[in-house]
């Protein structure tokens, strides 16, 4: 490129210079003035240079500005607030039913207060016998408590009652069911015994149950420390524990160990839907080391308001053990269904006593005019829930179911006793469901007693009877 440009500044000089045209100009002069042109071009290329370097440094300098601003901005403004903290979870609060239930916010942890109030009046109509009634009101029931789950894969519950001015522990218990369709259970729990009897009372459709579960159940079954393994499927449950005596260990000279015994409840629903269910079920128990060796069977006229037993044995003494089974069976088909068991208790006496054999039953019908039927879960009575709610601004006044049953407890054995005790009772009933959990019951009962206890002079004879009506009612709620 030098070269080029010489050779045309060369070039252009001499054609420009007038006097090359008129004579010839030597090589030496030719030569100086080539070597001041060369300068000429060197001082321009260093100029060049000079100024493409400071042109360089120029851009350089522009294009670090708004690096240079953006920093002395930064500089300049406050420091930027620190992230808000991320929210945290929340307890999660449901209702259920009437109360609400809490859960924790990862789900392995649950928690709702639970219980109920019945509350009963009674009125008494005496037809034989001479006993005085005691017409008025009771609190049948007073109950509260709390079920909650522990790990997801746990279950508890703890509940007690107030009777009869009496406070009582019923339920006091740990479940596992982390294994499917398998539930272990330990602590105080319902010893299952029968279908009225397993069930929650606030599922039942009489004031009280049939007189036999109630007679039998207090040798050994209600409520008892001890075990049991269950298993459970839709259409098929299986129960077996074991179990001592109540929260307290009963224990004097006579017996000196705590009773205790051993159950068994097995239940078919082949049919369960929610318009239609057959259900059949037995079970059985034995229970040894009774109190003193002692028991007695009895029970009231289906109502507790007065107090006096209709049927009774009094005690029965040399008792080694305690064997029970019953039979238990239903049916629903839509609005309509049907219920009974059968209840057998025998006693195994020593000491040359002779065994003793007792028994009883009760059957009943049950329609809903509103179009209801009544349901099952697990095996057991489920809670009605009215179709319409009671909202009388809507229309809406809840379900009515109309019931009858028959209900008998012989307790006649003639190795105790040369007198027949018999029992039984018809009862009426109406039950008004306002909602699922809140009901008024209305029980009409026409109950009459062979010897029993409702006489007001009785004899040791046979031919001693009592008869009487009871107009009975109950306000129910339970949560």
């Amino acid at each position: 490129m030098r070269i080029l440009l010489l050779g045309g500044a060369s070039f252009v000089a001499l054609a420009a210079t007038p006097a090359l045209a008129a004579k010839p100009v030597s090589n030496a002069a030719i030569l100086a003035r080539l070597n001041a042109l060369e300068a000429k071009v060197d001082a321009l290329e260093a100029e060049n240079a000079t100024l493409h370097q400071q042109l360089d440094q120029e851009q350089a300098t522009v294009a670090n500005i708004p690096s240079q601003v953006t920093t002395a901005v930064a500089a300049a403004a406050p420091p930027p607030p620190p992230p808000a903290p991320a929210p945290k979870p929340q307890t999660q609060v449901a209702w259920n039913g009437l109360v609400p239930q809490f859960t924790s916010p990862d789900g392995n942890f649950s928690f709702k207060p639970r219980g109920m109030l019945e509350v009963d009046y009674a009125g008494f109509n005496e037809r034989k016998g001479g006993y005085d009634y005691n017409n008025g009101t009771s609190i049948r029931r007073g109950r509260f408590g709390f079920d909650g789950t522990a790990y997801k894969q746990f279950a508890w519950r703890i509940e007690g009652e107030w009777v009869d001015n009496k406070a009582n522990l019923l339920d006091a218990y740990v479940a596992y069911t982390g294994v499917k369709n398998f539930t272990f259970t330990l602590g105080q729990l319902k010893v299952p015994a029968g279908l009225e009897a397993d069930s929650s009372d606030a599922f039942n459709e009489f004031l009280e149950r049939g007189m036999a579960n109630t007679a039998f159940g207090q040798v050994g079954g209600e409520r008892r420390v001890g075990a049991t393994f269950a298993y459970a499927n839709p259409w098929l449950t299986a129960t077996a524990g074991i179990y001592g005596a109540g929260e307290a260990v009963d224990r004097d000279a006579a017996s000196p160990d705590e009773v205790w015994g051993y159950n068994g409840r097995v239940t078919v629903e082949p049919i369960n839907d929610p318009r239609h269910l057959i259900h059949l079920g037995a079970s059985a128990y034995h229970v040894k080391d009774l109190d003193q060796g002692k028991v007695t069977l009895q029970d009231r006229p289906n109502v507790r308001v007065d107090g006096g037993y209709l049927v009774s044995t009094g005690g029965i003494s040399n008792i080694k053990d305690a064997t029970f089974y019953g039979l238990e069976g239903a049916a629903v088909y839509g609005p309509f269904s049907v219920q009974g068991e059968y209840s057998h208790m025998h006693l195994n006496r020593i000491a040359g006593s002779s065994d003793l054999n007792f028994d009883g039953f009760y059957a009943f019908g049950s329609l809903f005019l509103t179009g209801e039927s009544r349901q099952f879960k697990g095996g057991l009575i489920d809670r009605v829930k009215p179709i319409r709610p009671f909202d009388p601004s809507k229309g809406n006044w809840g379900a009515i179911e109309l019931a009858l049953r028959y209900d008998r407890l012989n307790l006649t054995e003639h190795d105790l006793s040369p007198l027949d005790r018999d029992g039984h009772a018809w009862t009426g009933a109406v039950n008004w469901y306002l909602t699922g959990n809140v009901k008024l019951m209305f029980n009409y009962i026409r109950f009459e007693g062979q010897n029993s206890p409702l006489v007001a002079a009785p004899v040791a004879i046979n031919g001693t009877t009592a008869k009487g009506d009871a107009f009975a009612t109950r306000l129910h709620l339970d949560f």
